[in-house]
């Protein structure tokens, strides 16, 4: 006997919950949206500060649904601080990517 198909809530089958990109294409992560600051915050500057409001580039590898349907991309891109940069790779909001 082969494996049965999960079945969703609606009787239908589900689809695959991730989608591997393969080959890998380039993006535009935007770090504002992926890491909101708080409002009304007058802050400082640190020119040796993680810089998190820039859109960076970014390499999409995989595509994942959460539990909500909403789809997000597993996405390695640096972040820099001061005259540095640090490579991260996670999982961001697909409405926080844009391809380049």
């Amino acid at each position: 006997m082969g494996q049965m198909q999960s079945i969703g809530h609606n009787g239908q089958p589900t689809p695959p919950a991730f989608r591997h990109v393969d080959p890998p294409i380039e993006v535009l992560v935007d770090l504002g949206a992926v890491f909101p600051r708080e409002p009304h915050r007058a802050g400082g500057y640190h020119p040796a500060g993680l810089q998190m409001h820039a859109i960076v580039d970014g390499v999409l590898s995989c595509w994942g649904m959460c539990e909500q349907g909403h789809w997000w991309g597993w996405v390695r891109y640096d972040v820099a601080y001061g005259p540095n940069r640090r490579s991260v790779a996670h999982w961001v909001p697909a409405w926080t990517l844009k391809r380049k």
